[in-house]
Formats: C-alpha cells, sequence, structure tokens
C-alpha cells in the first residue's frame, strides 16, 4: 500500500480543492475535528497509481487547501468494475467487457492491440471541520460527501457525486449522476446523460439541466424563488413548487409540476 497524507495549517472550517483525475473521494464532515485531513491511498506499492499518490502535492493559501494528484498515463486502467462500468486513466467507457483477456496484471483488447496496464484504485479520504467547503475536479473520479458543508462544486467527466447536504451546490458532469439529500440556498448543476437528483431543495434559486437524464426536485415549504429544470429526452419532476416560479420543460419525455 502506497500512502500520503496532507494536513491543514489551520484550524476551524476551510476551503478544500481536490484534484483528483480518476479514483473515488470520501468526504466525512466532523462537528469533533477542528483541522482537515486528506489522505491519498492505494493498494499498491509500486507502478503508475503509487507514483501517482507519491507525486501529490499540497499547498494551503490561508484558508484554503489545495491538494493535486497528477494523471496517470494514458495506458493505465484503474482496477474498477461495476457491471458494464470500467473505470480509466482516460476515461470510463460503457458495454460488455466480455472477451477481454488479462495476462499478468495487463488488459489486452481482442485484437490484440492497446496493451493497459491495471492499478488499483487511488482513494482519497476527507475529514472536514464543520462549515468547509469542497471543490472537486477529475476525469472519472467519483465522490460521496457525508455531513452538511457550506459550498459544493464537482466537476467531472464521468464520475458520480453524492452529497448529503450543502448550503450552494454547483457541479457539472457529462455522463456522472448528481444526487444531493439537501440543499439550502441555490443550486446549479448541468450533465449530459447523467441524472440529477435533489431530494430537499431549501434555497431561492435553483437551475438543473440534462440532454438524456432525468431532473427531479423536490421542494420544501421554505424554498422560494425561480426553479428551472430542464432535459431533452429525460423526465423531468418538480414537487412541491405551490408557492414558486417553475420552468420545467423536457422535448420528449414526461414533465410532472405538483
Amino acid at each position: 500500500m502506497t500512502t500520503c497524507t496532507f494536513v491543514s495549517q489551520t484550524t476551524g472550517p476551510i476551503g478544500l480543492a481536490l484534484d483528483l483525475p480518476a479514483g473515488s473521494v470520501r468526504v466525512q464532515v466532523l462537528d469533533s475535528i477542528t483541522t482537515a485531513r486528506v489522505e491519498l491511498r492505494t493498494d499498491d506499492s509500486s507502478g503508475p497509481a503509487a507514483d501517482a499518490v507519491n507525486r501529490a502535492r499540497g499547498r494551503q493559501d490561508g484558508e484554503t487547501l489545495a491538494v493535486a494528484v497528477p494523471e496517470l498515463p494514458g495506458n493505465v486502467m484503474m482496477q474498477s468494475v461495476r457491471g458494464n462500468r470500467v473505470t480509466q486513466s482516460m476515461g470510463t467507457f460503457y458495454g460488455s467487457v466480455t472477451g477481454v483477456t488479462i495476462i499478468n496484471g495487463r488488459v489486452v483488447t481482442g485484437h490484440g492491440t492497446g496493451v493497459m496496464e491495471t492499478v488499483s484504485m487511488i482513494e482519497a479520504v476527507v475529514s472536514l471541520p464543520a462549515g468547509s467547503s469542497v471543490e472537486v475536479v477529475s476525469t472519472s473520479a467519483d465522490a460521496s460527501v457525508y455531513g452538511a458543508v457550506d459550498w459544493l462544486e464537482f466537476r467531472s467527466v464521468s464520475g458520480d457525486l453524492y452529497a448529503d447536504a450543502a448550503r450552494a451546490l454547483a457541479a457539472r458532469t457529462t455522463s456522472g449522476d448528481v444526487a444531493v439529500g439537501r440543499v439550502s440556498e441555490s443550486v446549479w448543476a448541468r450533465s449530459v446523460s447523467g441524472d440529477i437528483r435533489i431530494a430537499q431543495y431549501d434555497g431561492q434559486h435553483a437551475q438543473l439541466a440534462t440532454t438524456s437524464g432525468d431532473v427531479t426536485v423536490q421542494a420544501t415549504s421554505a424554498a422560494s424563488g425561480l426553479v428551472t429544470a430542464h432535459s431533452v429526452s429525460g423526465d423531468v419532476s418538480v414537487s412541491g413548487p405551490g408557492h414558486l416560479r417553475v420552468t420545467a420543460n423536457s422535448i420528449s419525455s414526461r414533465v410532472r409540476n405538483r
């Protein structure tokens, strides 16, 4: 196993900017701690994933801590297979992996070309004091945030975002899903083929749009202002909007505004 740890030089809430091209991010917000901690780890003791962890860099400027992990080489694929989804450093491809041959840890395509080395997942395990903010930038890393953060920003190509709660949310993905338990002020989310789901919306402004994914928003009586929800071919559902200004539309699927 290879690990690398960064600890904030200040106490109290912090703004974390984490750049992890591929892997997984797990953030825990805790009332019981006063300093932020970011641990990067991989099961590999050598090779591209271990090298990336060892080459990670951290920099703190005031109450902002930035941690960046370098990209893996283009011929490296991370060892993460879920159903028919294979996560790799060059992006995420979908479809059957039947017929792929693995020889001595290397993945060889059916045509005998495009040899790729498989490596273990790079994980970022993060602990943050209450009131902190998080920005995650990735190509294919999934991010899970447990506990409430102040500001949450997520930018990814194929990674998914799950978060318990945020005061404000900004998210952009291509094929990843965005699922947040509660947003209490504002939300801006865009995806091409991923779904966007806000289970409890208490805010004053929401802009949600996908191309082929579904949009689901459950507004509460505390919400106000304008909710805009749009999809080209996915379903759109905005619930509890009687006192809100709502613009909800889908070109080729169902729209439910209730």
